[in-house]
Formats: C-alpha cells, structure tokens, sequence
C-alpha cells in the first residue's frame, strides 16, 4: 500500500514525524516536490493572472496575436 503526506517544512512537528518515520525498518520515504513551490512569488502572480484571464475568457487567438505582430514588424520598417 502506498500513501503520500504533502508537510510542510516550516513546521518542526511535522519535521520531527519524518525523521521518526525514517527510523521506522518498515517505512520507506521518498522526498518529492512540486515545481510550484520551486517558482517565485512573481512567477505565481504571473501565472495566476493568466488563470484568471481564461477564466474570463480575456484570451487572443492565435490569428489575432499574429496579426498584431505582422502589423507591428510592418509599421517598424516603414519609420
């Protein structure tokens, strides 16, 4: 049987259940994490923005945003 624990490292309880738990011969523990976790604060915001926009459906297709960038190219080499 097979269990996953999602704890925190902050908390000195739930460090001190691990290494119990690694003292145990029958307890085999594998540290995993979650790119989440690994991404900065702006990287979140960024990403959360994003959610959002789709949920508002506040999005451009991919005709739309390659014809802004036809039309900016074109607009550059005419100056």
């Amino acid at each position: 049987m097979q269990y996953t624990l999602k704890i925190s490292k902050k908390n000195s309880k739930a460090i001190a259940l691990i290494n119990y738990l690694k003292t145990l011969e029958f307890v085999e523990l594998t540290e995993n994490s979650d790119w989440w976790d690994d991404l900065g604060e702006q990287s979140k915001s960024s990403i959360e923005k994003g959610l959002e926009d789709l949920r508002n459906n506040q999005t451009h297709s991919d005709q739309e945003v390659k014809s802004s960038i036809r039309n900016r190219i074109l607009k550059a080499k005419k100056r």
